[in-house]
């Protein structure tokens, strides 16, 4: 076997070596497009390869002609298939280029076939004999050239145009790794083409007396994809290392966390907000009571949730949606047996140009701290009773003589109804006079026991719609015969337009007679002559209602004035001091805020503010 076969042999499969390694990464789906056009160019040259052997072994005129003319379909596939790699792997080069590259060699094909004996000759009038590599002897034509033969190099420099546009398009984008792809796809494509157009020229045209070396000229092409492949995988290999060790960073952060979340006693959960799809630790699906292979939506976490709590954690997330992407909510859990258990909640969502992604957030179980809330406020409420019963107890004087009014004169309309009716002749008419007089005094009792009866009930709190005046003037009726016998002159300054407020009457009563006798008692120990009780309501701001009580007492001492909030503050002889304590915070369970201060013309003023419930009638 000589040296030229083996050669072009070689050559001939390296490239289809070549195009056999990209067609399995075009398999594999790694940028499939650039892949498959360097196979298909691949190709096209060894197939071009072995033709050269051919028309260098060619017996006869007839034989070369041929092997000339049908060689240009496979350089018509060689010029589109690096045009496609091109576009597919380099994202660049003018697609006019790209179509007047095609066009031409589409025409230099059609006039290969139509006209002469081919497009390099118009007519090969014999075979020259050529001695290469010492011995091998080869045969090159001889002949007149295709005056149309020009097309063949105006494709190659149309070509040659649309890689050094795409080498200068990749150049502008500045990348280091974008430069290098540049220089080395552009400088090797530009050689193979400049080569191979040239060096066939000159064959033709007898300057040369050489093979063609259009595949031996395809082979830079080769080298440089050869190192460019060996860079991809030299990077890819650094990057399988970094993916490993970050792999192993994310592992045992994953289980940094998990034991940080497991002390914490802490639930995982990610909401996928497009899918509607949330995933969560096994933790969190126990707290749920769901099964590990159970899918989980919203409406499916909804539906675990207390009938009263639904819809207001629905709000809050449409409202997280909306908003800034914080959501927090407590919330109730059912389990099937009946049981219930509290869960906090808070989570933040992800969004990719206003659009909500996904939601990740932790949950806790919070009903241990929830029944200490609630033991805690069972036991507050019982100490707001017992104030309340020893606010009535020091009130008892004042009830008694205020019940025993209307008693007495029932008596004695009683008694005098007797003794109009043993008369022989009775008079009816006043007797019935009597009887309504009855009727009213009994009223004004019952009113007064219902009053106790409402300050002495013991149960729930109860939030309502409440008319705050009606209030300052149930308390004023309660107390109207103590400060008649304390000698208390008592103004009333109640604002007609007040908004209703949303409070527990019971509770708001409570607080006002504490102020009160608290005003009244600090007028009592200063032994005044001027004893004024001022009670007042007023608009304080746009959604508060302010309720002051005002005396004219010796008034409260600078360092006082927020110490007389503490728990067992007092300045009585007898007192606990817990008085104030508990209206603080009965208002401030209202939302409201209870504060002191002094008066210019002397004594002190107590207002509490609480907020307005615009819209909402009694």
């Amino acid at each position: 076997m000589s040296w030229i076969t083996v050669l072009w042999s070689m050559l001939a499969s390296a490239c289809l070596t070549f195009a056999l390694l990209h067609l399995f990464i075009w398999a594999k789906g790694i940028q499939p497009w650039a892949n498959l056009s360097f196979a298909v160019a691949a190709t096209a040259a060894a197939v071009i390869t072995g033709m050269e052997l051919m028309a260098m072994r060619a017996a006869s005129i007839e034989q070369l002609a041929m092997i000339l003319r049908w060689a240009h379909l496979p350089v018509l596939i060689l010029w589109v298939a690096i045009v496609g790699f091109v576009r597919c792997y380099f994202d660049a080069g003018r697609p006019w280029l790209a179509w007047t590259v095609g066009i031409l060699r589409g025409l230099a094909l059609i006039l290969s076939l139509t006209t002469g004996q081919n497009l390099f000759f118009d007519e090969i009038t014999g075979l020259k004999p050529v001695t290469i590599l010492g011995s091998d002897t080869i045969s090159i034509a001889e002949g007149t050239l295709n005056p149309w033969y020009v097309v063949g190099p105006l494709s190659t420099l149309a070509l040659a145009g649309f890689v050094l546009d795409a080498a200068f398009t990749m150049w502008r984008r500045g990348t280091d790794n974008g430069r290098r792809r540049a220089i080395i796809f552009s400088s090797s494509i530009i050689f193979f083409m400049l080569t191979a157009v040239g060096h066939t020229a000159l064959v033709n045209a007898g300057v040369l007396d050489s093979p063609y070396i259009v595949g031996l000229s395809f082979m830079p092409i080769l080298f440089a994809m050869s190192y460019e492949l060996s860079h991809d995988l030299f990077h890819s290999v650094q990057l399988a290392h970094q993916l490993q060790a970050n792999e192993a960073e994310l592992r045992l952060s994953e289980q940094r966390m998990s034991l940080a979340a497991s002390a914490a006693d802490l639930r995982l959960w990610e909401w996928d907000i497009v899918h509607d799809e949330i995933w969560s630790t096994d933790k969190q699906r126990m707290l749920f009571g769901i099964a590990l292979s159970e899918k989980i939506s919203f409406e499916h976490f909804l539906s675990v949730l207390h009938d009263e709590d639904r819809e207001r954690v629905r709000l809050s997330v449409e409202k997280s949606l909306k908003g800034n992407g914080h959501f927090e909510s407590e919330y109730r859990i059912v389990y099937p047996d009946g049981r219930i258990i509290w869960v906090a909640a808070r989570g933040r969502i992800e969004f990719d140009n206003g659009q909500p992604l996904r939601m990740l957030g932790v949950s806790i179980d919070i009903t241990r701290r929830k029944q200490a809330e609630l033991e805690v406020q069972q036991q507050r409420n019982e100490l707001t009773h017992l104030s309340r019963v020893n606010l009535l107890g020091e009130l008892s004087g004042s009830l008694a003589h205020e019940l025993n009014q209307p008693l007495a004169a029932i008596l004695s309309n009683a008694q005098a109804a007797q003794r109009f009716l043993a008369r022989d002749k009775a008079d009816i008419a006043e007797v019935l006079d009597i009887l309504k007089d009855i009727v009213s005094e009994d009223r004004r009792a019952g009113a007064i026991i219902q009053r106790l009866r409402i300050l002495l009930r013991k149960g729930e709190v109860r939030r309502l719609p409440l008319d705050v005046n009606k209030v300052v003037k149930d308390v004023l009726k309660l107390l109207q015969s103590d400060l008649v016998n304390q000698s208390i002159t008592v103004t009333i300054d109640l604002d007609q337009k007040l908004p209703v407020v949303n409070g527990d009457r019971v509770q708001l009563q409570q607080v006002l007679l504490n102020l009160i006798l608290n005003a009244c008692e600090a007028m009592s120990r200063s032994k005044t002559s001027n004893r004024q009780l001022s009670v007042r309501t007023e608009r304080a701001d746009t959604d508060l209602i302010k309720v002051s009580v005002g005396d004219r007492g010796p008034g409260i001492s600078p360092e006082s004035l927020e110490s007389i909030f503490q728990p067992f503050f007092t300045t009585k002889k007898q007192g606990m001091g817990l008085g104030l304590t508990i209206c603080r915070n009965i208002i401030s369970a209202h939302e409201g805020q209870l504060r002191a201060s002094n008066s210019v013309g002397g004594g002190a003023v107590l207002h509490f503010t609480l907020p307005a419930s615009p819209g909402v009638s009694v």
